[in-house]
């Protein structure tokens, strides 16, 4: 299989520890290696993933999220971000992507609406409160709650404009962000178990994605 660099987590440590311009120049070498180490996995991951799902497969490098910190509203933010991300898109980009965080001590995967934009939190309100019996279903599924547990993100207090608090659907409502996240070992990234580990995720995650893309559709 095609893993990322070994060095990808001792280059995180690094850049954590001296995370300037300068020391980016003067290790561009290391970064690249490690960056294209990153995209031939991303496309290892696309081609594992469409063996459960028809995905629309996109070159590898659209997948990779920029490193440099967007600082213009943030001056503050140091000039580089001390993680990876993988966005695997499976429909495209206007649709939900399967995240991949990549940090040393902190490897996950997630998916779902964070921090939505407000017509696609709307979206997913009017979704739910037609069709949420089915996300419930989606939760409980034995499978999902193997890989996943429950629901994860910010809730509001009270329930949200337009819905009663008896409404059935309450606590899905209530969401700000809809989340499903699963930690794993660091090591994950650079064996064939971690790859399969990854399919079983993304093959779990599917109808809960597909509840999403339905939202995001309708915004």
């Amino acid at each position: 299989m095609k893993a990322p660099h070994p060095d990808t987590y001792q280059f995180l440590e690094a850049l954590k520890v001296h995370n300037t311009k300068e020391w980016m120049d003067a290790n561009r070498k290391w970064y690249q290696e490690i960056r294209q180490g990153l995209i031939d996995y991303a496309g290892q991951i696309q081609e594992s993933f469409a063996e459960v799902y028809p995905m629309t497969m996109m070159d590898p490098k659209k997948y990779l999220a920029r490193i440099n910190n967007n600082r213009r509203f943030h001056p503050d933010k140091p000039p580089y971000k001390t993680n990876f991300a993988l966005m695997v898109k499976r429909r495209g980009p206007d649709y939900g992507d399967f995240y991949l965080h990549i940090e040393p001590g902190n490897l996950f995967i997630g998916t779902g609406l964070y921090h939505p934009a407000k017509e696609h939190l709307l979206a997913l309100r009017d979704l739910i409160d037609l069709r949420g019996d089915e996300l419930k279903t989606i939760e409980e599924d034995p499978q999902f709650k193997k890989v996943f547990g429950a629901f994860r993100g910010d809730k509001l207090q009270r329930n949200p404009k337009g819905f009663e608090l008896d409404h059935p659907h309450i606590e899905l409502l209530k969401h700000k962000d809809l989340l499903i996240m699963k930690q794993l070992e660091d090591e994950a990234i650079f064996t064939a178990k971690g790859l399969r580990e990854l399919k079983e995720a993304f093959a779990a995650a599917i109808p809960f994605m597909d509840f999403i893309d339905d939202a995001i559709s309708q915004a």
